[in-house]
């Protein structure tokens, strides 16, 4: 979770602290995570004020609010383009990882409310054939900690779809920044999981995963990540079903302005299949630092 540096246009704030007269004046305050900051000002410079987090995205994706003075009245260029604080546009995010016993990811298209998600798994280590699975939801943001959502999963084995189904569920936020996630499908079949990542530095962080599935039983995942850039990590992945496997996964914000590029990553493993070991799929976006192989 994140700070946010909230800033308030035209005035100066005094943050109540606990310390009277000698609280603090400022024009910009860190909030932390989880936490709430009381401020004070005098209302004398009459208009319309933007106040927002200044990590630009942050507000770009809606953390902004107007502060507007009773009876003030905008010039007409201002009503005209006022409306594009409350435009909602909608972002393109994923991540891969493609390792040598398995492969799992999203898609995700988002605005403030709600979001399209696309994920899969797909193993083959271990295994008499390639598993793999997926699902197309919906997801309805309700507050910080709680969204539902709706919609499909199918799974199958090598060329053969096994089963689709209709699913229901939610996400829950739990304590310690646990991710929880419930469904059940039509037949009455349920699932349930949880996340944890721990950042271990600022470059090196610990995932565990746990799943429980009332048609297959029981489900872990043990995963050590170092971020080599901001869009791409080195993993080490452990799975209680396709044992252990690593490679590179990459992640992207955008898909505007990006190109794929093979790379040679051979000797991972030496059970490895030829065709898996010798090249990893990277996105590359158009910065000149990712001229590289």
């Amino acid at each position: 979770m994140m700070h946010h540096p909230m800033h308030l246009h035209g005035h100066f704030f005094r943050v109540i602290n606990g310390q009277g007269d000698h609280s603090p004046l400022k024009h910009t305050v860190n909030v932390a995570p989880m936490s709430t900051i009381v401020i004070e000002f005098n209302a004398n410079e009459v208009g319309d004020w933007f106040f927002h987090c200044h990590l630009l995205y942050h507000m770009k994706s809606g953390m902004a609010r107007k502060f507007h003075y009773e009876n003030y009245e905008p010039s007409d260029e201002i009503k005209e383009i006022s409306g594009n604080l409350f435009k909602d546009p909608w972002y393109l995010w994923g991540e891969a990882d493609v390792l040598s016993h398995m492969t799992e990811g999203f898609f995700k298209s988002a605005n403030a409310k709600n979001t399209i998600e696309l994920d899969w798994e797909a193993g083959w280590q271990d295994v008499d054939a390639t598993l793999w699975e997926g699902s197309l939801t919906l997801d309805r943001y309700i507050n910080r900690f709680f969204s539902v959502f709706a919609g499909g999963f199918i799974e199958g084995e090598d060329d053969h779809k096994e089963e689709t189904k209709a699913i229901f569920g939610f996400y829950y936020l739990l304590p310690l920044n646990i991710e929880s996630r419930t469904w059940v499908d039509h037949e009455g079949k349920a699932r349930g999981s949880l996340e944890k990542e721990f950042e271990l530095t600022p470059r090196l962080s610990l995932g565990l995963e746990t799943q429980y599935d009332t048609k297959e039983d029981w489900e872990n995942a043990v995963s050590l990540s170092y971020m080599l850039y901001k869009q791409v990590s080195l993993t080490v992945k452990w799975h209680s079903e396709y044992n252990w496997g690593r490679v590179l996964p990459f992640g992207f914000d955008r898909i505007i302005g990006s190109h794929i590029r093979a790379i040679s990553l051979k000797g991972l493993r030496p059970d490895c299949p030829k065709e898996l070991c010798e090249f990893v799929v990277l996105l590359i976006l158009n910065n000149p630092q990712w001229n590289c192989y």
